[in-house]
């Protein structure tokens, strides 16, 4: 029932502001019809408003990660003990890589605690732009 008089309500509403829109008064226009037939020979354009982004200010896209099960995250490549997880969702990238000694892949990512790295699991897909 409340749904009901709230839209009754903001039909009222818009009804009174299309009356009053559509009662206002218009003074002093007059329009001529011109039959006279012009020739335009030439025409220059202005470039409405400077450009704001520049070629130099776009940089290529980092890579993506796309885990599909929990992740551990580290503040250091070949750190044995996480400072959180990450669950199976797309992360982005700072673009730095790194292999440790037994060949593993590190990536550095964004995380809600700054930038961290994680091992790269079998189980991903980096997707590269």
């Amino acid at each position: 029932m409340k749904k009901l008089a709230s839209l009754t309500v903001a039909m009222g509403l818009m009804a009174s502001i299309a009356a009053t829109a559509s009662a206002a008064e218009v003074t002093g226009t007059t329009t001529t019809a011109n039959t006279d037939a012009v020739t335009v020979s030439e025409t220059t354009y202005v470039e409405p408003f400077d450009t704001v982004i520049t070629p130099e200010d776009i940089k290529p896209a980092t890579p993506q990660i796309i885990l599909t099960k929990l992740t551990a995250f580290h503040l250091a490549v070949g750190s044995l003990t996480p400072i959180g997880w990450l669950g199976a969702q797309t992360v982005d990238t700072t673009g730095v890589i790194q292999t440790d000694t037994w060949g593993n892949e590190w990536r550095e990512v964004y995380t809600w605690l700054g930038k961290a790295w994680i091992k790269i699991p079998a189980s991903a897909y980096v997707i590269t732009p």
